[in-house]
């Protein structure tokens, strides 16, 4: 047996700009992701058996083990989990090379520390991961190119969690093109909300909302530099069509954005269609008042502090016995 780990990091999008359904359904957008040192670890295993069987350990901060999102991820049905899903992609190429004897089997162990359904990638994480680990597990030889083409099959995000770093994301915000971030440092607080929101739930009611919309136009240059620079006292302009949206379908997240301005965020803003928020900080140590501060938000389940940007997917670990 074989068994390949690898990370894959979770993300937030400091632009996030939103057109209008095209005749397929899905909206054409103009985003910036940061990958975040929040990563998801996927331990993938060669096994006897044929099939593919998913376990998930979901961490808290500290080292904890999180055990109600845990039994949240248990009741996902297999066949719907990224990980298997990006890991049947994969074994569909193995079957034909020369791991094709041990392809038929494989044991999959996703360690969780992404909040789920928070607007922050967790699953396109699992999804990035597994196809590294996959890669290297069956000597495929896929190149970058190919994993982000494989990638945009399973989601618009995993593409962006195989990149890593601050990263322009075009289309359906899957056609990556790397940013130049020298000396960027950024650090985060992210407050998670009580509840998770429905990413479908919240671009029907942008469609519902915003009816018309142009397809967006990419950041300028301009816009760009300051994004990929250094957090300065003012802090970048971060902007997320789908803010208006989200909090139409949870208002109090408007309350959680005062919350981080009022304890001396530079900015924040609702990660991707949310509901979490992320706010940033100068420092460490200014992450960690305002994640003090944050905590007593009335609509905070809890805070965690991390920072960007992050190298995307990789190989931790390989093991052959």
């Amino acid at each position: 047996m074989r068994e390949v780990t690898a990370s894959a990091p979770g993300k937030v999008n400091l632009v996030l700009r939103v057109g209008a359904p095209t005749a397929d359904g899905y909206h054409p957008l103009a985003t910036v992701f940061e990958a975040l040192d929040l990563r998801e670890t996927v331990t993938v295993r060669t096994t006897r058996t044929p099939g593919t069987t998913v376990e998930t350990v979901a961490h808290l901060p500290g080292g904890d083990i999180d055990r109600a999102t845990g039994e949240l991820m248990r009741a996902v049905p297999p066949r719907s989990h990224l990980a298997v899903r990006a890991a049947r992609a994969m074994q569909r190429l193995a079957a034909a090379g020369p791991w094709a004897s041990t392809a038929a089997g494989l044991a999959i162990r996703v360690d969780k520390r992404v909040p789920v359904a928070g607007g922050m990638a967790g699953g396109s994480a699992d999804a990035a991961a597994t196809l590294v680990a996959c890669n290297e597990l069956w000597g495929l030889g896929l190149g970058p190119g190919q994993l982000e083409r494989i990638g945009r099959t399973l989601g618009a995000d995993v593409p962006a969690c195989l990149t890593g770093g601050i990263a322009l994301g075009t289309g359906r915000g899957d056609r990556m093109a790397p940013l130049e971030c020298p000396g960027t440092h950024h650090h985060w607080v992210i407050a998670l909300a009580h509840e998770g929101l429905s990413t479908a739930d919240v671009f029907a009611e942008f469609d519902r909302a915003v009816q018309g919309t142009a397809v967006p136009a990419a950041p300028t240059d301009e816009e760009l530099a300051d994004l990929t620079g250094p957090a300065r006292l003012a802090g970048p302009r971060l902007v997320n069509d789908l803010t208006a949206a989200a909090l139409s379908l949870r208002p109090e997240l408007g309350g959680t954005l005062s919350a981080s301005r009022a304890a001396g965020a530079l900015a924040a803003i609702v990660s991707g269609s949310g509901p979490t928020v992320a706010a940033l900080a100068s420092s460490a140590d200014h992450a960690d008042e305002i994640a003090e501060r944050l905590a007593a938000a009335p609509a905070v389940a809890r805070v965690l502090t991390t920072m960007g940007p992050a190298p995307g997917a990789r190989v931790e670990h390989q093991d052959e016995r």
